[in-house]
């Protein structure tokens, strides 16, 4: 025990101090903040250049147009005359498009000029403009136009977690920010983990520490520092995802670009999502960071780190894709039969446990399968790391290997 306290403070010290560990720990909070306030700025910008618009025609029935385009549209002008715009009418409000009303016999006429007519969408104006075209039609009041148009419409949940949309909108958003976190975390520190033990075996320090200290010993020190550093990792970028998350707005998705919604905040978070989190983040870090380290004994040359990492990567890039569609289809068979897989189960179940129900004696069956999923990688990961720390001048070959996982 005293062996692996040592290597364990060691190696602790060691990435601390290091300059590396420090860049990428402030170049992660930062970019977890942009990513968190992007939307806010792309809907700025498509606020600020894409939906401003001019209209022209009556000027009775502009006014009445005007409040209802101005849900979705940045009204910059209107003007009464009906004759087509120039790029200078455009280019001298700044306006992106340039819409003409009109009274007809069935309703309402519109002629839109735009820029980039992709920007345009014909149902938006339909629907945006449906109370105006049925009241100039039907000689109604504008009261009893939008009383047709608004139709009543009531979501009720059935065996949800969720009590309406925009709560199942915004735990989807969180859990693929969480998710994002998760494959980062994994996938970073267990690939520096396997980058140490590669250096120090090509530097023939490990012959000094293999000296000293016991393989197991080692390799337990290791991957126990790892993770304690990844868990600092996590709750600086948690702590700058809520803090970027509290401030600013997203805008509301669809065609409604004036409307917005709260920021995605991980105030939301219950404390039984955030217990799953760092319990399947542990799950999948003993996982990854044990195949790692001990794989990573097998290299004489640097050069070999990306040919062995990238199969070793493969795994959580499959979990992480898994676990995006369980945030849309939590209950389909692959999503359920995933989520009891070593290596796949920390993502698959964990986005699961976000998005729906998940009965409890599943998630003690997936804890479960992980753990001894753990020991048998430990034991088996524990046997290629000696047999590889002690062979130097070529890579060990897979009969040497072999006879190591079965000794």
């Amino acid at each position: 025990m005293n062996e692996i306290v040592t290597v364990y403070s060691a190696e602790m010290m060691r990435r601390l101090r290091s300059r590396a560990f420090i860049l990428g720990l402030a170049i992660g909070a930062v970019a977890i903040g942009v990513m968190i306030q992007f939307p806010n700025f792309m809907q700025s910008i498509y606020t600020n250049h894409t939906n401003r618009v001019v209209l022209a025609g009556d000027p009775a029935l502009l006014a009445r147009a005007k409040a209802l385009l101005e849900k979705d549209f940045k009204v910059v002008a209107t003007s009464s005359s009906a004759a087509a715009p120039t790029a200078h009418d455009m280019k001298a409000h700044r306006a992106n498009a340039y819409f003409i009303l009109a009274s007809a016999p069935n309703g309402l006429t519109v002629t839109a000029y735009a820029r980039d007519p992709g920007d345009v969408s014909a149902s938006q104006l339909r629907r945006l403009l449906l109370p105006l075209s049925i009241e100039s039609a039907a000689r109604i009041s504008a009261h009893r136009a939008e009383s047709i148009v608004s139709i009543p419409v009531r979501i009720r949940p059935v065996s949800s977690k969720f009590a309406s949309a925009r709560q199942s909108n915004a735990a989807r958003g969180i859990a693929y920010i969480l998710l994002l976190l998760l494959y980062l975390l994994i996938i970073i520190n267990s690939q520096i983990i396997m980058s140490s033990v590669a250096e120090e075996k090509t530097s023939r320090i490990a012959e000094l520490l293999i000296a000293s200290v016991s393989p197991a010993a080692l390799l337990a020190g290791k991957i126990a520092a790892s993770i304690t550093l990844a868990l600092i990792q996590l709750g600086v970028w948690v702590a700058v995802a809520a803090f970027a998350g509290g401030h600013g707005s997203v805008a509301a998705s669809g065609s409604g670009l004036g409307a917005s919604s709260p920021a995605l905040s991980l105030a939301g978070v219950s404390a039984t999502e955030l217990a799953s989190f760092l319990v399947f983040f542990l799950l999948g870090s003993l996982q990854m960071s044990t195949l790692f380290a001990s794989f990573g004994s097998l290299i004489n040359r640097t050069e070999d780190l990306g040919s062995l990492s990238g199969p070793l990567i493969m795994p959580v890039l499959v979990a992480f894709f898994i676990a995006i569609s369980a945030l849309a289809v939590p209950r389909s068979m692959l999503v359920v039969v995933a989520s009891f897989v070593p290596l796949l189960s920390p993502f698959v179940m964990f986005a699961r446990i976000v998005v729906s129900t998940v009965p409890l004696w599943q998630v003690a069956v997936a804890i479960a399968i992980n753990l001894i999923a753990i020991w048998g990688i430990a034991v088996l990961g524990g046997r290629v790391y000696r047999v590889g720390m002690l062979l130097y001048g070529r890579p060990p070959s897979l009969k040497q290997v072999w006879r190591a996982m079965r000794a």
